[in-house]
C-alpha cells in the first residue's frame, strides 16, 4: 500500500513538472505544485514554488500571503516577514494578514511592531481568539523584559 502511495506521489510530481515545462509563466502551476510540496513536508521546495508564483503575480494578495506562509514553514523568517508586510500593503483590511505579520514580528523579536500588527488585526476582527492569545503572550514577554505596551486593548 505504501509503495503504491509513493508511486502516486511520484506520478503527481512528474505531472506538476510537466505543467511547469508547458506553462512556466503561469502562476497557478507554481501555486498548485507549491501546495503539493508543502503537503508532503517539502517546505523549502514549496517556498521556491510560491516565490515563483509571487514573482509572476506580485499584486495578488493571496499569492503573496501564501508565499509568506510557505517561507515561514521553511524557516526563512526574515523573508517571510517581508512577504507578510507586502500582504498587509496589498490588503490593509485583512485581519489575517495583520495577525500573521504580528506573529512573525513577534518571533523575529520586533515586539512593538508585533503589538501594532496584533492590535490592527483585533480592530478588524475583534473576537479573534488566536490574535488575542498571541497578544497576551506578547504582553507577558513585555513584562518579562520590562517593556511597556504602547496601547492596551479593552
Amino acid at each position: 500500500m505504501l509503495a503504491r502511495n509513493e508511486s502516486r506521489l511520484a506520478d503527481a510530481e512528474k505531472l506538476f513538472r510537466r505543467a511547469q515545462t508547458l506553462a512556466p509563466n503561469e502562476p497557478s502551476v507554481h501555486i498548485h505544485f507549491g501546495q503539493f510540496l508543502s503537503e508532503t513536508s517539502r517546505h523549502e521546495e514549496a517556498a521556491e514554488e510560491y516565490l515563483r508564483a509571487a514573482q509572476l503575480s506580485p499584486e495578488d494578495h493571496d499569492v503573496v500571503f501564501n508565499a509568506a506562509t510557505s517561507l515561514r514553514e521553511a524557516g526563512a523568517l526574515d523573508q517571510a516577514e517581508r512577504f507578510y508586510r507586502k500582504a498587509v500593503k496589498l490588503r490593509p483590511d485583512d485581519a489575517a494578514s495583520h495577525m500573521n505579520l504580528g506573529a512573525i514580528l513577534h518571533v523575529n523579536g520586533k515586539l512593538h511592531e508585533a503589538e501594532s500588527s496584533y492590535l490592527e488585526s483585533i480592530r478588524l476582527r475583534p473576537n479573534d481568539e488566536t490574535t488575542r492569545a498571541n497578544l497576551g503572550k506578547l504582553y507577558s514577554l513585555f513584562r518579562k523584559q520590562g517593556l511597556q505596551p504602547r496601547q492596551v486593548i479593552r
